[in-house]
């Protein structure tokens, strides 16, 4: 990507920390750093590149210097003699000409109608140009491949980039999944471990008759109802350490699977300020996104083929110039100085191979033409939605914190009540999970908030490129009590 965002868009593009200030606990950053080493995705799109540059080279050819040489010996019959003939041409892109020059030598004896064929002891030198007047003046088979080729690596730098936005979104999706499903088990432990935590003081308080017999099994079934939860909450942890693995490398590409305690202890409070622009955000969006510039190309690409084939339907007139020189000692009729000039015509009387390519090539321009409509119509609807999920995360992360608060102190107070016999386990339990499922939400809507950005910058078609922590400054969200 070489196009930066309008000045009113500026955002940081700065990756998130982890909360927790611990080096082990692994970051997004280092996440994106192995994908960007060894993810295999990536590395095939490089080899597209090269590829690229392979298929430029090869159109490059086309303009090599060419070696020829010719040698007749005539060793019976009538006439007795030996022709070599070596000639260097050389192709250009100059209106197509083709310059060339050589030497030969005949010996020996030749007929009346084949003179020309003897030359002077020593040869005969000539040079000479064969400069197209119409089919292939304008463009020619070199030009347009060439043309074609240094498109392609253009367009293989695209689609790198295309891929290389694609693996950050999809790494940082998997990343913040991983870090909900620890927040998730986190949650799951602190409400079994509550319920652990009071078994025996309310067998104590059953065996004392303060409460009756059937809040212990009660409890029992929290218990092993919490024990499931946690089990499921494991599973899905470790479901997400292995999607996220598909990214995590080590330095020989193989998937890292991050265990338990490389987990933050919870989500950044902050994000990078993002100005709420849709028209502006799209406009960014249509100047960046590799795609669009990757159909240009394309789009290019098709024309030269369009150019070159209409440039084929047109006759073929040539003028050839051609000087020529004895060398040496001969006959006197052998030692002459020449020129020479020629029109070579060739006129396709149906043109059907031309025409047909060149309709072809026009109907490729006309799909490029509404592949691009489309793709700008959904470029806008990444963007809208991108937005629009950024704006509903916002809100329902302060309505959720709004909620965990209230439903922590309904919980302490229906503790407290349960404490004095006013209440019964069966309510401190609804409680307990009302301020577990709030906790919980709180962290899918943060978890939504920041994969939502990740979104918007895919949709805005920006690979994030500084790897700076310290945007984070201003401290993270208090959730000590859930941990």
């Amino acid at each position: 990507m070489n196009k930066s965002l309008p000045t009113v868009l500026l955002f940081s593009v700065s990756l998130f920390a982890s909360a927790n200030p611990d080096s082990k606990a692994l970051l997004l950053e280092d996440v994106l750093a192995a994908a960007l080493r060894a993810f295999p995705g990536l590395l095939a799109s490089e080899q597209r590149i090269r590829a690229s540059e392979g298929e430029y080279q090869t159109a490059e050819g086309g303009f090599d210097t060419l070696l020829k040489s010719q040698n007749r010996y005539s060793i019976t019959g009538l006439y007795e003699n030996q022709n070599n003939d070596v000639v260097i041409e050389q192709p250009t892109a100059l209106l197509g000409a083709t310059f060339f020059g050589g030497w030969r030598r005949g010996s020996g004896n030749y007929p009346v109608y084949d003179g020309k064929s003897q030359t002077a002891d020593d040869g005969e030198w000539r040079a000479g140009v064969n400069i197209p007047l119409w089919r292939n003046r304008e463009i020619d088979r070199r030009r347009a491949s060439l043309q074609q080729a240094e498109l392609g690596k253009l367009i293989a730098g695209h689609e790198y980039d295309q891929a290389l936005i694609e693996i950050r979104r999809q790494a940082s999706l998997r990343y913040w999944d991983w870090l909900l499903a620890g927040k998730r088990l986190r949650i799951a432990e602190r409400l079994l471990k509550i319920a652990e935590n009071r078994d025996a003081g309310i067998r104590e308080r059953a065996a004392a008759g303060d409460i009756a017999e059937f809040e212990v099994v009660d409890n029992q079934r929290a218990i092993l109802e919490r024990r499931e939860r946690l089990v499921a909450a494991q599973r899905l942890l470790e479901q997400s350490a292995i999607q996220l693995s598909l990214y995590l490398r080590d330095a020989n590409g193989q998937p890292l699977l991050p265990g338990i305690d490389a987990l933050p202890d919870d989500f950044p409070d902050n994000e990078p300020p993002i100005r709420d622009d849709t028209e502006l955000a799209l406009s960014a969006a249509l100047q960046q996104r590799p795609e669009l510039g990757r159909l240009a190309l394309q789009q290019r690409q098709t024309e030269t083929e369009w150019d070159y084939q209409n440039n084929q339907r047109a006759p073929g007139v040539d003028l050839t110039v051609v000087g020529a020189k004895d060398a040496g000692y001969g006959k006197e009729k052998l030692n002459r100085d020449e020129l020479y000039l020629g029109l070579n015509i060739d006129i396709p009387l149906q043109r059907r191979v031309a025409s047909g390519r060149a309709e072809k090539a026009a109907a490729d321009m006309q799909r490029l033409k509404w592949e691009r409509r489309l793709l700008e119509d959904r470029i806008g609807n990444d963007v809208k939605d991108a937005l629009s999920a950024l704006n509903a995360a916002r809100k329902r992360l302060g309505l959720s914190r709004q909620q965990k608060q209230a439903a922590q102190q309904l919980e302490e107070g229906e503790q407290n009540r349960f404490e004095l016999g006013a209440s019964t386990l069966l309510f401190v339990n609804l409680r307990e999970i009302a301020h577990g499922d709030a906790a919980m939400m709180v962290a899918e809507t943060q978890a939504n908030s920041f994969k939502a950005h990740a979104d918007y910058l895919a949709a805005l078609g920006t690979p994030v490129e500084t790897l700076d922590s310290r945007l984070f400054e201003g401290g993270y969200a208090d959730e000590t009590d859930l941990r």
